[in-house]
């Protein structure tokens, strides 16, 4: 073997590590972080109550009529239309007093 071709297989395989090497590690799934709003998803029926300077967030376990549909959803904020899609809420977390969830039917 000569030098020019010891040279060539030397630089392929430092390349080939440097390609693979990254890959090769381990890392953790990203856990999805919990939040008040986790429980519930874009398009959900809500009712929507307000408490004073603060807002309760209601849901159902029956497909029933609410009056607010969930547009987004954030680790600080919530978006929720009403149901005539006239008016839209953005709702800081800090002013979200509870999510209730209702269950009507046993498991």
């Amino acid at each position: 073997m000569n030098i020019r071709s010891l040279t060539i297989l030397i630089a392929v395989s430092i390349i080939g590590l440097v390609v693979i090497a990254p890959t090769a590690t381990t890392q953790q799934p990203l856990v999805a972080r919990k939040t008040v709003f986790s429980t519930l998803k874009v398009g959900q029926a809500v009712t929507l109550r307000d408490k004073g300077n603060l807002y309760e967030i209601g849901t159902m376990d029956l497909d029933l009529p609410m009056t607010h549909r969930v547009v987004e959803i954030a680790d600080d904020f919530i978006v929720l239309r009403d149901e005539s899609e006239l008016i839209e809420t953005r709702i800081p977390v800090t002013a979200v007093r509870a999510v209730i969830h209702m269950k009507t039917r046993p498991k």
